[in-house]
């Protein structure tokens, strides 16, 4: 796996061993002191003879003592994960050991300006607490104490809290509302109780689409009169979220080192959206690590310390970007089905897969060259990526406008590195895609039939050291009466365009200039052909390297066409990086323009003709 995509590989494929070793690490850390404590509860629960096969609330009391508690840090974070933000972990287990287990995108145009974003956060203040609210703890197989954020919510039982997905995997859970430091657990103003089960959205993930699902339920023991938390605290609302910009409420518990006074932090601010992502997006100072799961409450009552919570931090990466900049999930139908799911106390929690994403923002920041074509023969167009470390993947397209899977056609390579420039065609004439690829030391190279079997075999078409190395920009179509896009289209490294007719495996055969060298052409910065306009010939969208952008219509040998300037020089344009064009959804008639962005967004334009045609996110940006 590529270098630059390890952040992936890292969430993805070997998250779980490194959760390990950092937990390994976490406790090689931990005190002998603790160490101790763990012997002495162990021999307090053998001596007076409970049974370790349950967590009870004298379980919980006996281990949880006001020095654990307060040294209990967060969940380590994953790696990729917050940077030096809400400090998160990204576990996706079932909690306790005994438990059985595309959008508009406005505040992005400002991002991808130069300069990192200029925060107008709203401020922290201290905040006695809401007896509502509390510190979640538990234990990690390391032996290691965590802590996050949790709510009491109503339910009919009255035994429910909310919190992250992502807070934890683990033993010894147990929940304290209105926490006060310093205070062993008998002493606490609403004492402490033990969690019984968790219930968490198995499609959780720490990026991606399953980020929008980060929020979780916990049911509590009753305490040893027989009383169920809700009768102690009373309970906030779980309610649909009605906006993505709206007041709210978030009191949360930071970690000790952040937070000298050991208490809760309360801020009043209007949230916006997570572009690309299903998710509110709050800028507040001093939410640190500790603090996921902390609701998010509208309407909060500050006589009754209770209100209706419409969200929990948590989201993309553990919950945010900075301290200062945090995330919620959008609450919809998804959050109601395991609300019930835990009111049912059912056996598991089963969910239907999501549909594919093909990553993040991160990682998307790193894909050099796109190129589209039939490469899988099913009518559909596909989506392939060459990667900076030399990696090339194939994303088949599912005819709807996203994608369906995706598999790898080289692993990272220095060779590929080298791949400056590539266009899909159908060179061959076998009704798949082909790929040509210009190499920086000018060698230009045809691969017939590319599939999700790779490439197959290797045609030479000019060699290195060639005139080809001034090939700037090339892209394929159907540009002559021939109905196959076997045509390409160079832009020279002087500003001369020129056609090539009827490319097959034998070279380049038929030239046609379309435009003498000029400085005009020399600021071409992205070129890509498609059928935009419906015609018989296939045209040209071109972006300059000030941001404008324009569409040469019926391009053919006898030159470019009508010009028409689709957008005004403009700095959003300048973040376009790679772009291609194909016919990803159903439409038949017009190509869609697919663009990746500086951020890492990948967008696509359904219908592009004169004019961009619908936006549609297929990546959402890098967060911020």
């Amino acid at each position: 796996m590529r270098i630059s995509r390890r952040l992936r590989t890292v969430a993805v494929g070997v998250g779980g061993v490194l959760l390990a070793a950092l937990a390994t690490t976490a406790s090689a850390v931990e005190s002998k002191d603790q160490s101790k404590d763990q012997s002495k509860d162990q021999s307090k629960d053998q001596s007076k003879g409970r049974s370790k096969a349950s967590w009870t609330v004298e379980d919980a009391e006996d281990f949880w003592t006001s020095a654990r508690m307060r040294s209990a840090t967060p969940p380590p974070a994953a790696e990729g994960g917050t940077p030096g933000g809400t400090d998160t972990d990204v576990g996706t287990g079932t909690g306790p050991a005994n438990a059985d287990a595309g959008p508009s995108h406005p505040a992005k145009r400002g991002a991808r300006a130069s300069g990192p974003a200029q925060y107008a956060a709203s401020s922290e203040t201290y905040y006695e607490g809401s007896k509502t609210i509390g510190v979640l703890y538990y234990v990690d197989n390391g032996l290691a104490s965590h802590h996050c954020t949790a709510s009491v919510v109503h339910s009919p039982k009255g035994n429910l809290i909310l919190t992250a997905g992502h807070c934890g995997n683990g033993s010894k859970y147990a929940f304290v509302p209105q926490y006060r430091t310093g205070k062993p657990a008998s002493r606490q103003p609403n004492g402490i109780w033990a969690i019984d089960r968790v219930f968490k959205d198995p499609r959780h993930t720490d990026t991606g689409t399953g980020s929008n699902l980060d929020f979780a339920f916990a049911t509590v023991k009753p305490d040893k009169l027989g009383r169920q938390v809700e009768q102690i605290t009373g309970a906030n609302t779980l309610t649909r979220t009605p906006s993505y910009k709206v007041w709210v409420d978030v009191i949360g518990y930071p970690r000790v080192k952040h937070d000298p006074k050991d208490q809760a932090i309360k801020c009043r601010t209007k949230t916006t959206r997570l572009t690309g992502y299903r998710q509110l997006r709050m800028e507040c100072g001093g939410f640190h690590g500790g603090t996921s799961g902390s609701p998010w409450l509208m309407n909060y009552d500050e006589r009754k310390k209770t209100g209706q919570v419409v969200g929990n931090l948590g989201g993309v990466g553990g919950g945010g970007a900075t301290s200062d900049v945090s995330y919620s999930p959008y609450y919809h139908n998804e959050v109601f089905k395991l609300y019930h799911d835990a009111v049912d106390n059912v056996t598991a929690v089963k969910r239907p897969p999501l549909p594919y994403g093909p990553g993040t923002g991160e990682t998307w920041q790193h894909a050099r060259q796109l190129a589209s074509g039939d490469y899988t023969g099913d009518g559909k167009a596909d989506l392939l990526v060459v990667w900076k470390d030399g990696e090339v993947t194939l994303y088949t397209g599912n005819g709807a406008g996203g994608f369906s899977g995706e598999r790898r056609l080289k692993a990272a390579n220095s060779t590929w590195k080298h791949a400056t420039t590539v266009t899909g065609g159908d060179f061959t004439g076998n009704h798949t895609a082909d790929l040509m690829v210009r190499w920086s030391d000018g060698e230009v190279t045809l691969y017939p039939d590319v599939s999700p079997a790779g490439f197959g075999r290797e045609i030479k078409l000019a060699d290195a050291k060639s005139v080809w190395k001034h090939a700037d920009q090339i892209t394929a179509g159907r540009f002559t009466a021939d109905k196959r896009t076997d045509d390409l289209v160079v832009r020279w490294s002087d500003g001369e365009v020129t056609l090539y007719s009827d490319v097959d495996g034998r070279g380049f055969k038929k030239e046609s200039k379309l435009q003498k060298p000029n400085g005009t052409w020399k600021r071409a910065t992205l070129l890509t052909g498609g059928d935009f306009t419906g015609n018989a010939n296939w045209d040209i969208i071109v972006r300059w390297t000030d941001g404008e952008r324009t569409l040469y219509q019926d391009v053919n040998t006898t030159g470019l066409g009508k010009k028409t300037q689709m957008q005004a020089p403009n700095a959003l344009w300048k973040h376009a990086q790679a772009m291609t064009a194909g016919r990803f959804t159903a439409n038949k008639r017009t190509d869609d323009l697919i663009v990746r962005w500086s951020d890492g967004e990948v967008t696509l334009y359904a219908d592009t003709g004169t004019r961009l045609g619908a936006e549609r996110t297929v990546v959402p940006p890098k967060t911020s």
